[in-house]
């Protein structure tokens, strides 16, 4: 027989130690089937069934497979069992112990851990057929590992705890299995439309219960669905059995119905629909063809290597031609669905949603949290935030509460942060190391204020976070542009779905699937109005992260970061998330101060008159511009004096008061324009007499004693 063997073994370490050191230099070697042979290549030797092109254990060097292995590793196959069913195959085989062999495993019992090496008559070199037998052997020994016949699996050495060799008969003929196995798939290839089922096809199992096809996961005693209680049958018992061939999919069998010649071809065979075939070999395959909805066009998705692989596809007839190369069913018309990012799910192809998922979350956002698990906030990362948010426990619970919900249920988030702070207080270190590690770094990104001005913003839909940098409000220069730019801020971060314009691509709607967080150097970096509900405002950093006493070096923090990743997305996913507090925003001093600064003179002006704040007026016009024979100043001063009495002011002297605080020239007509966006109560005629009607509002306006 021929055998791989790795020289880079150590027999007299555990497999633990080895797994680092057995990915290369394997070699196959020719061994001879026999008993003493065999046992010092089990106990000794680190082996795979596979041969390999240049000494790598890895499917890309894989050349053919010699042996196949059985491994019995979770004690359902006793040795008691196992010995028995080996007296009756008719091919030699050698029955081993593993090196756990009655050692726990899910449980406080030890159990049984045992192999079977069988050898074949001749090595399998096609992919076609290595995967033909597996599911034939995986069909046949279901309790055995069905990854012990992959390409790159390997075995470390067993025992002589339990052994059984067999060497009087022949080796496996693989060709003649799949021969065998022929006639029972032939009528289960051809589908006839009168002659299928589908997944929600209820049947009774051999106590009259209810169950579904889909719910079925091994061969099953049934009622058959067409005959099993008619009339013309002389007996009420079972008379069928469902089952999954070959190829994966189910197939029922009834005696009855193929004594009365009916069924596919007449043989009692009922197979599965192409529709449902179509959909149970995509999920298992990981690999589909649909029509995309937002252009009409044949696409292919595959998975592989943990990425997405879309492709298009150019016609009907290529779409099938992939779906023979992939072993997919070709159902009659290829499901439309949309092609898009689902960052709340980890399902890939989904036809009953109608969707296929972009998405694909990394490892250690979708690791489960073990039971063994403290959560506890990881130390460097703890450090990292405190100082990002300049240790301000408020914003940093609010933030650790919103990530928290980002974590365990990846919707967007409606608000957001802005973290302020001199160059290099560890804002992008934070989005770089943790954030996009979490959530996939293809769907992470650090962005500037540009994103916004371009007319394409697909990034809206292809990303889950984004990071926008050096953010800035100093928008005087262009005033139109500027304006145009915070709106689709707003927009970003508060809409969830949206209007959506890729390059090249038609409009269409779709889902904003982003959340922001923004970063400045700058003390003044946005605009701000005063009832803001968008945005968390940290208080300002000075301080280096590289001057803190606890910084490690970048080098040594990228380390410990890594080692902390997944505890810290653990410690997100148990953390108790207060619901009432997503999309609502910590309105604190800090922000507080960016308003102040962040209001423009229009929006101070008439905030003031809506309060009735006189005493503003009074500072401003003073402050601004008072001086000895301005008498323009007097004349407002005047106008001014006499609101402390008058309950109603005209739009006229109003405008004049504008113009002159602000340093403005408008026209009654312009303010008038301007004044309806910002009073809060409405403009109206005021009877002074009976041929006087001028426009102005009601006022209510409160003067300091001395402020004149």
């Amino acid at each position: 027989m021929k055998i791989s063997i790795c020289k880079n073994y150590n027999p007299g370490e555990l497999k633990d130690f080895n797994n680092d050191k057995v990915s290369h230099g394997w070699e196959a070697q020719e061994i001879a089937w026999k008993n003493e042979d065999i046992v010092d290549l089990t106990t000794k030797c680190g082996i795979s069934c596979n041969e390999y092109s240049d000494g790598h254990r890895c499917s890309d060097s894989w050349i053919a497979a010699h042996n196949i292995m059985l491994d019995f590793d979770d004690g359902r196959m006793t040795q008691e069992t196992l010995l028995e069913k080996q007296k009756h195959w008719d091919f030699n085989s050698y029955i081993f112990s593993s090196q756990n062999h009655q050692k726990p495993k899910n449980s406080k019992h030890p159990c049984d851990r045992l192999r079977v090496l069988i050898p074949l008559e001749e090595p399998i070199t096609s992919n076609l057929d290595l995967e033909a037998v597996k599911n034939i052997i995986l069909e046949r020994f279901p309790l055995t590992d069905k990854g012990c016949i992959e390409k790159a699996r390997w075995f470390a050495h067993g025992t002589i705890l339990v052994r059984s060799f067999v060497g009087d008969k022949k080796f496996l003929n693989w060709k003649g299995l799949l021969k065998s196995n022929k006639s029972n798939t032939t009528a289960k290839k051809d589908e006839d439309d009168i002659y299928t089922f589908s997944l929600e096809t209820e049947l009774k199992d051999i106590n009259k219960k209810i169950i579904k096809v889909k719910g079925i996961s091994e061969k099953t005693i049934i009622y058959c669905p067409i005959c099993g209680e008619a009339l013309y049958r002389n007996n009420d018992g079972h008379n069928a059995f469902i089952d999954i061939n070959s190829k994966g999919l189910y197939f029922i069998f009834c005696s009855s119905c193929e004594t009365r010649g009916n069924g596919v071809n007449g043989k009692g065979i009922y197979n599965l629909n192409s529709a449902d075939a179509y959909l149970l070999k995509t999920k298992e395959l990981g690999t589909a063809v649909f029509i995309d909805r937002n252009n009409c066009q044949l696409h292919s998705v595959t998975v592989e290597k943990g990425k997405v692989m879309i492709d298009l596809i150019k016609s009907q007839y290529y779409a099938e031609q992939y779906c023979k190369s992939k072993s997919l069913p070709i159902p009659k018309s290829f499901p439309h669905v949309r092609l898009e990012h689902r960052f709340d799910s980890d399902e890939i192809v989904n036809f009953k949603e109608e969707f296929v998922n972009k998405y694909i979350a990394p490892d250690v956002l979708k690791s489960p949290i073990p039971e063994e698990f403290k959560a506890k906030m990881p130390k460097y990362i703890g450090r990292l935030i405190d100082h990002i948010f300049a240790g301000d426990l408020e914003i940093i619970n609010r933030f650790i509460n919103d990530l928290a919900y980002l974590t365990q249920t990846r919707k967007k988030l409606i608000t957001s942060y802005l973290m302020s702070g001199t160059e290099g207080t560890g804002k992008g270190v934070f989005f770089k190391l943790v954030l996009r590690k979490m959530f996939g770094e293809r769907y992470c990104a650090e962005t500037d204020m540009d994103a916004f001005d371009s007319r394409f913003n697909d990034f809206l839909t292809d990303n889950f976070l984004v990071l926008v940098s050096e953010v800035s409000a100093n928008f005087t220069a262009v005033e139109r542009r500027g304006l145009s730019i915070v709106e689709k801020i707003k927009m970003a971060i508060t809409d969830q779905s949206i209007q959506i314009e890729g390059k090249g691509q038609k409009r269409f709607n779709g889902n904003n699937n982003c959340s922001f967080l923004f970063a400045t150097n700058r003390r003044h970096g946005i605009v701000l109005s005063n009832d803001d509900r968008r945005f968390n405002v940290a208080p300002r950093q000075e301080q280096k992260i590289i001057n803190m006493d606890w910084w490690p070096g970048y080098p040594e923090l990228v380390d410990i970061i890594n080692s902390e990743l997944q505890n810290f997305v653990w410690f997100l996913k148990s953390y108790v998330v207060n619901y009432k507090l997503i999309g609502v925003v910590i309105n604190n001093s800090s922000k507080e101060l960016l308003q102040a600064m962040s209001t423009t003179d229009c929006e101070d002006f008439f905030d003031a008159l809506n309060k009735g704040d006189g005493d503003w007026f009074a500072e401003n016009l003073v402050k601004k511009y008072g001086y000895d024979g301005d008498d323009r100043f007097e004349n407002i001063k005047s106008i001014l004096r006499g609101l402390k009495d008058d309950e109603f002011i005209e739009t006229k002297r109003l405008c004049e008061i504008y113009n002159y605080v602000n340093n403005k020239n408008l026209s009654v007509k312009s303010f008038l324009k301007l004044a309806r966006l910002h009073l809060k109560t409405e403009i109206v005629q005021i009877k002074k007499s009976s041929s006087e009607r001028p426009r102005g509002i009601k006022i209510s306006m409160k003067f300091s004693d001395s402020i004149f």
